[in-house]
């Protein structure tokens, strides 16, 4: 499940920023939601220099929740939360509104991540030391099914860091390949700036533009708080996938403009 939310500040205090990065394995997901939200003033505070929101409007930013669950990988089950920055590709001069067009209509975006648990002490290795991604281990439970979407994230004492819940969109069958969404993550990695690309093959989706049945509780906990911190208006946009395969590419050296 993917939740993207309007936000008035995507940019949160420098000392709190973190990178991280995905792992280069071909994975199928049973289940993945994500949700996009508004953010405003604060953006570039959250950023590090060289990267610049993606806005739709003065001061108002994007980022997204995303929730997936990993039924068949090569790195047995596994469950995994984030929370990230929608960011314009390095040395991209559009305009906001161009780039948010483009980008919302070619599911090809670009994001820098600051949160990124996940439920098993393999997947944290691999994602946090082989590709720079800020991931911890805490318990995640995803449901997903043709009704609802619901997962929720513990806190390090086994309490409840955020909950997530929305109703399933309608869901459509195409053929393999036919829809394909790409997302490039900015990390930090062995002191140098690399890219990752994220590329998933959608095979059952749903998708629906600001929608109404979703419930975002935050708890205490440091997705609550990188949430939190980003003041969060309202969801834009939900898309819910079961099921999808996901392949994650090698993380390559990126160059930043001087500013």
């Amino acid at each position: 499940m993917i939740v993207a939310y309007i936000a008035s500040r995507t940019t949160p205090p420098a000392d709190q920023c973190t990178g991280g990065q995905h792992d280069d394995r071909r994975r199928d997901r049973r289940g993945r939601a994500r949700q996009a939200d508004h953010a405003g003033a604060g953006r570039r505070s959250r950023l590090p220099s060289g990267l610049d929101p993606l806005t739709v409007a003065p001061g108002l930013g994007l980022f997204s929740v995303i929730v997936c669950r990993y039924d068949v990988c090569d790195i047995d089950f596994y469950t995994e939360a984030t929370v990230g920055i929608a960011v314009k590709e390095v040395r991209h001069g559009s305009l906001p509104p161009v780039d948010l067009l483009a980008a919302l209509g070619t599911d090809q975006l670009y994001s820098y991540v600051l949160s990124l648990p996940v439920n098993t002490e393999i997947a944290q290795v691999r994602g946090h030391d082989g590709y720079g991604f800020p991931k911890w281990v805490t318990d995640i439970d995803v449901d997903i099914d043709e009704r609802h979407t619901k997962a929720r994230v513990a806190n390090d004492d086994g309490g409840t860091d955020i909950d997530l819940y929305a109703a399933t969109p309608k869901q459509k069958r195409v053929p393999s390949g036919s829809s394909v969404s790409t997302l490039t993550s900015y990390t930090e990695l062995n002191d140098g700036w690399h890219q990752t690309l994220s590329q998933t093959n959608n095979l059952v989706f749903g998708n629906v533009l600001l929608p109404k049945d979703v419930r975002l509780t935050l708890g205490s906990g440091r997705l609550s708080d990188d949430i939190r911190s980003l003041r969060p208006k309202r969801p834009l946009r939900l898309d819910v996938f079961t099921p999808c395969q996901n392949a994650l590419h090698i993380p390559v050296p990126v160059s930043f403009p001087t500013r």
